[in-house]
C-alpha cells in the first residue's frame, strides 16, 4: 500500500499495526515528530469518530487523551495526527519506536497490589471522557499510554468494535468487552458505550489485581498478547460465541485474603463493574470514581482519627508522668519537712530574754466597732453583689435566647422553603417522591391562603412577613401549572418584600423566570418583551458566572425563543434557542452527572424541533430530535427507573417515528413507536401522569396504524386507531381548547377515512374526512402556535387531496373537483412562500393530474354567470 502525502509531513518509520489502521512516525517541516494513524475505511465509522473527537474537543482539550493535531475524516484517506508517545531505540542501522503502552510495560503490573495507583488514574481519565460524554468503546493495555510523570492518556476512542463497519480483524480490545457489545455494537450510538467501559475498566482492573481475567481466562490468555509484546497473530474471533461463554462463566476468585479494608471494598467495586447485567453495573465511570475516591476519603478520615488518638494518647500519658513526678516530690517535702520538725523540737528551750523598745509617738487608738453592725454591713454587701451576679446572668441568658430565636428562626424559613419546594417536585434526585401530587398542590394551595388570611390580623411587624406566603403561593401556581395565578402573587410580592438577603433574591428571580417560562408554554398566558426585559434586568444583578444565573439566563432565552414561535416567528425563534443551546452545552459539560440540567436541554431540543418544522428546516429538525433523543437514552441508561426520563424519551422517539413515517420508512418508523410506547407504558403506571400523556398515547397509536395499513393489517390499524381516538377523546376533556388534541384528533379521523375507504365503506369514510378538514381549518383560522401554520396547512393539502379521490372512488364526482381544487389552491400558497420546496412542488403536480382526470382544464372554481 502507497503511504499518502500529508502536506507538510514526511513518513518515516512504521511503529505498528492494529485492528483499524497502520501507525507511522512522520516528521513535519519544522522538525518536530509526529505519530501519524492510517485508518482502514472498511474497519473504522468515520462520521462517528469524527463526532466524539468534537464533543472531545468541544470547550477545551482534554487531560485524558493522547493528544490530537489534526485529522481527516471526511474523505479517504482517512488520517489521525496525534503526538509521539514512544520512545526511540536504535536497532543495528537503524531506528525503531516503542510506545510507551501498558500493554509493553504489563509486566511491571500484572498481580501486584501496586497496580491500584494505576487503576485510580484510569478510572479519573475515563470520568473526563464520560463528562465530555464520550464513551471510549474500545479499552485494551494498547490503547493506554504512560507518560512520564505516570499520568494515563487514552488513544484509539470510538474505535475497534462499533457500529456501521464492514468488517473488523481480531483485537484484545474484545477479551475487554461485555457481552453486549460483543453482540450488538449499534448499542454505541443508544448510549450503551459508557455501560461497556464500566466493564471493561473492570476487567482490566481485576487482571491488573489478580494476573487473570475475571473469566473465561484459559481461553483468552492463549489469544491476548503476552506481556511485552503488542499483537497476537492468526487469531480470528467470533464475537457471538464470546458473548455467550462469558454469559455462562462465573466470575474468578480474588488472588487471596484482602489485606487491607480497603482494597476489600475496592474490589466490591470492580465485581460491580463486572456485572453482566449492564443495569446493575455503575452507571458510567464517574459513579465509579466517586465510589473510589470515597473509599480514599474514609481511609484518610480514619488515619486522621487515629493519629489525632495517638496524639490524645501521647498528652495522657505525659500528663500521667507529671502526676507521678509531682507526687513523689511532695511526698518528698513532707518527709523532709517531719524530719525538720523533730529535729528542731528535740534541741533545748533557749532562756527568756526581755527587749525594751522605745517609743517615739503615742498612736491615738478609735473605739472599737460594734462586730454585728460590722456583720450587717457585710451582708448587705454581699446580698448585693449577689443581686448583681444574677442580673448579669439573666440578661445573658436573654441575650443568648434571643440570638437562638433569631437562629431557629431562620432556620425556620430554609427547612420551611426546602419542605416546600419538595412538596413542588414531581420527585426529586436528592428527596424520595411523595405521592398524590396533584392533590398535596391543592392541599398546599389551602393551607397558605388560610395562613395568610390569619397573618392579615396580626400586628404590623408581624403583617411584614406575607410576601414570603405569597411567594410560596406564586411557586405552588407555578407547580399547578397556572402561570396567570403565579404572576398575579409575584405582583403582590415584588410590591411588598424589601429583600437583602442574596438566596432570596435568587429565589424571587428563579420564580420569574419560571413564570416566563411556562407562561410561554400555556397558549392563555401572553409573556411580552417587556416582562422578558425586566426578568432580565433582575437577573442582571445576580451574580455574575455563576451556575445558578447562567441557568436562569439560559431559561429565560427558551422563553423568549416559545414566544417568537408562538408569534409565528419560526426562523427568530431556531436562532434564539441555537443562542440558549451555547450556554446550556456549557452548563452540562460542567456538570454532567446532574440529570436535570441534562432533561432540561433535551427538552429544548424538542422545542427547537417545532421551531425547525415551521421555519421549512426539516433536516435541522431531524437532527434535534435525535439530539433530544440520545441525551435522554445516555440519562435512562444511568437512571432507568426515572419515569419523568422515560416520558421525555418516549416523546423524542414519537417525533422521530412521526419524521420516519412521512419519508416512508415503515419499519424504522413502527419499531421506534412500539419502542416509544413501551417507554410511554412504563412511565405512566401512576394515573396522574398518565392523564397528562394521554395525547402522546394517542399519537404513538396513529403512527403504529399508518405502519400497519402501510404493510397490509387494514384491521389491526382500525384498531389502533379507535385506541387512538379514546387516548385523544380523554385528553380534551381535561383541556378542551388544546390545540395539539385537536389537531391529533384530526389526524386519527382522517386515518380512519382512509382505512374505511379501502373497504368500500365510502359512506362512512366521506363525513369522517370532512370532520378533519374543519378541525383543520378552525386551528388555522385561530392561528395557534402549535402546530405550526405551515404543518397545519401542509396536512390540509394531503387531506382535501384524499378526499378528492375518495369522493371520484364513491362516484361523487363534484365533491371530487372541489376537494381537488382546495388542495392544489393550498399547494400554491405553500409553494409561495417556499419556492424550492419539491415535496410540495410534486404534490401540486399529483393533485392537478388528478382534476385533468376529471375532465378540468383548471384548477380555479367555475366563475357564476
Amino acid at each position: 500500500m502507497s503511504l499518502p502525502e500529508i502536506p507538510g509531513y514526511r513518513i518515516d518509520t512504521l511503529i505498528g499495526k492494529g485492528a483499524c489502521g497502520t501507525v507511522y512516525t512522520a516528521r513535519h517541516d519544522s522538525g518536530s515528530l509526529v505519530s501519524v494513524k492510517i485508518l482502514d475505511p472498511k474497519s473504522v465509522n468515520a462520521d462517528l469518530l469524527v463526532n466524539r473527537i468534537n464533543r472531545l474537543y468541544q470547550a477545551t482539550p482534554p487531560k485524558a487523551t493522547v493528544p490530537l493535531i489534526a485529522h481527516s475524516l471526511e474523505k479517504e484517506p482517512f488520517l489521525l495526527i496525534g503526538g509521539l508517545m514512544a520512545d526511540r531505540v536504535i536497532q543495528g542501522v537503524g531506528e525503531r519506536f516503542v510506545p510507551r503502552t501498558l500493554q509493553l510495560s504489563l509486566g511491571d503490573y500484572l498481580g501486584k497490589r501496586g497496580s491500584w495507583m494505576l487503576i485510580r488514574r484510569m478510572a479519573q481519565v475515563l470520568a473526563e471522557f464520560h463528562r465530555r460524554r464520550v464513551a471510549h468503546g474500545n479499552l485494551k493495555p494498547g490503547n493506554i499510554f504512560l507518560d512520564s510523570d505516570d499520568g494515563v492518556l487514552l488513544s484509539d476512542y470510538a474505535q475497534g468494535l462499533m457500529p456501521g463497519l464492514e468488517e473488523l480483524s481480531y483485537t484484545d480490545a474484545l477479551l475487554y468487552a461485555p457481552p453486549e457489545q460483543l453482540m450488538n455494537p449499534e448499542g454505541y450510538l443508544e448510549g450503551a458505550g459508557y455501560g461497556w467501559d464500566v466493564y471493561a475498566f473492570g476487567t482490566l482492573a481485576f487482571r491488573l489485581l489478580n494476573g487473570i481475567f475475571p473469566r473465561c481466562d484459559d481461553t483468552f490468555q492463549n489469544v491476548a498478547p503476552a506481556a511485552g509484546e503488542q499483537r497476537r497473530r492468526g487469531v480470528e474471533a467470533d464475537c457471538e460465541c464470546m458473548a455467550l461463554k462469558l454469559e455462562k462463566t462465573r466470575l474468578a476468585k480474588w488472588k487471596g485474603v484482602a489485606p487491607t479494608r480497603e482494597e476489600e471494598e475496592g474490589r466490591l467495586v470492580i465485581e460491580r463493574c463486572l456485572h453482566l447485567d449492564a443495569w446493575k453495573r455503575y452507571g458510567d465511570m464517574s459513579e465509579v470514581l466517586r465510589a473510589l475516591e470515597a473509599i480514599a476519603s474514609e481511609r484518610q478520615q480514619r488515619l486522621t482519627a487515629e493519629a489525632d488518638q495517638e496524639r490524645v494518647d501521647g498528652i495522657e500519658r505525659r500528663q500521667k508522668g507529671w502526676q507521678a513526678a509531682t507526687g513523689i516530690g511532695i511526698a518528698a517535702c513532707v518527709t523532709l519537712g517531719t524530719a525538720l520538725i523533730y529535729k528542731m523540737s528535740g534541741k533545748e528551750n533557749p532562756k527568756s530574754e526581755v527587749v525594751e523598745v522605745e517609743v517615739v509617738k503615742e498612736v491615738e487608738v478609735k473605739p472599737e466597732v460594734d462586730p454585728e453592725e460590722l456583720r450587717e454591713q457585710r451582708q448587705k454587701f454581699l446580698d448585693m453583689l449577689a443581686d448583681r451576679n444574677e442580673l448579669e446572668k439573666a440578661n445573658e441568658e436573654q441575650v443568648a435566647a434571643v440570638q437562638e430565636m433569631a437562629t431557629d428562626l431562620m432556620e425556620a424559613h430554609k427547612l420551611s422553603d426546602k419542605l416546600l419546594s419538595w412538596s413542588l417536585e414531581r420527585g426529586s434526585e436528592q428527596l424520595p417522591t411523595l405521592e398524590g401530587r396533584l392533590g398535596r398542590l391543592s392541599m398546599l394551595e389551602d393551607k397558605l391562603e388560610r395562613q395568610l388570611a390569619v397573618l392579615q390580623e396580626l400586628p404590623e411587624e408581624v403583617r411584614k412577613n406575607a410576601w414570603r406566603l405569597k411567594l410560596a403561593l406564586a411557586e405552588v401556581a407555578l407547580a399547578s401549572e397556572k402561570p396567570q395565578l403565579a404572576r398575579e402573587k409575584m405582583q403582590e410580592v415584588l410590591g411588598e418584600a424589601a429583600v437583602t438577603d442574596p438566596d432570596v433574591q435568587k429565589r424571587l428571580a428563579r420564580t420569574r423566570v419560571l413564570v416566563c417560562l411556562l407562561g410561554s408554554e400555556d397558549p392563555e398566558t401572553e409573556v411580552t418583551q417587556e416582562e422578558l426585559a425586566d426578568t432580565a434586568a433582575v437577573l442582571a444583578s445576580l451574580p455574575e458566572g455563576e451556575r445558578q444565573t447562567r441557568r436562569l439566563e439560559s431559561a429565560l432565552t427558551i422563553a423568549k425563543a416559545r414566544m417568537q414561535f408562538r408569534n409565528g416567528d419560526d426562523a427568530s425563534a431556531l436562532d434564539t434557542y441555537r443562542s440558549a443551546f451555547t450556554e446550556m452545552n456549557r452548563l452540562c459539560e460542567e456538570q454532567p452527572s446532574l440529570s436535570a440540567l441534562r432533561i432540561w436541554r433535551a427538552r429544548g431540543y424538542s422545542s427547537a424541533a417545532q421551531a425547525a418544522t415551521g421555519a421549512g428546516e426539516v433536516d435541522a429538525a431531524i437532527l434535534l430530535r435525535e439530539q433530544a433523543a440520545v441525551e435522554l437514552m445516555e440519562l435512562l441508561e444511568a437512571q432507568p427507573n426515572r419515569a419523568d426520563v422515560q416520558v421525555e424519551l418516549s416523546a423524542a422517539l414519537s417525533a422521530i417515528a412521526q419524521s420516519a413515517l412521512e419519508e416512508g420508512e415503515l419499519d424504522r418508523a413502527g419499531d421506534l413507536a412500539a419502542r416509544s410506547l413501551e417507554l410511554l407504558e412504563t412511565a405512566v403506571a401512576n394515573p396522574e401522569e398518565r392523564a397528562g400523556a394521554l395525547n402522546q398515547l394517542a399519537s404513538l397509536k396513529s403512527v403504529l396504524a399508518a405502519c400497519r395499513a402501510g404493510t397490509g393489517h387494514p384491521k389491526e390499524a382500525l384498531r389502533l386507531v379507535r385506541e387512538g381516538q379514546a387516548h385523544a377523546e380523554a385528553s380534551l376533556l381535561r383541556d378542551s381548547k388544546n390545540p395539539a388534541t385537536r389537531f391529533r384528533l384530526g389526524i386519527l379521523a382522517w386515518q380512519q377515512c382512509g382505512l374505511l375507504s379501502a373497504e368500500g365503506k365510502h359512506a362512512e369514510a366521506l363525513p369522517l374526512g370532512a370532520k378533519a378538514r374543519q378541525t383543520f381549518i378552525d386551528l388555522i383560522a385561530q392561528k395557534v402556535s402549535y402546530p405550526t401554520s405551515r404543518e397545519l396547512k401542509r396536512s390540509l393539502a394531503y387531506l382535501t387531496g384524499d378526499l378528492g379521490r375518495a369522493a371520484q372512488d364513491a362516484r361523487k364526482e363534484d365533491e371530487a373537483v372541489n376537494y381537488l381544487r382546495e388542495s392544489v389552491s393550498i399547494w400554491e400558497d405553500l409553494m409561495q412562500s417556499e419556492v424550492d420546496n419539491d415535496e410540495f412542488r410534486a404534490q401540486h403536480r399529483w393533485t392537478a393530474q388528478g382534476l385533468r382526470e376529471l375532465g378540468v382544464v383548471s384548477s380555479l372554481p367555475q366563475k357564476k354567470r
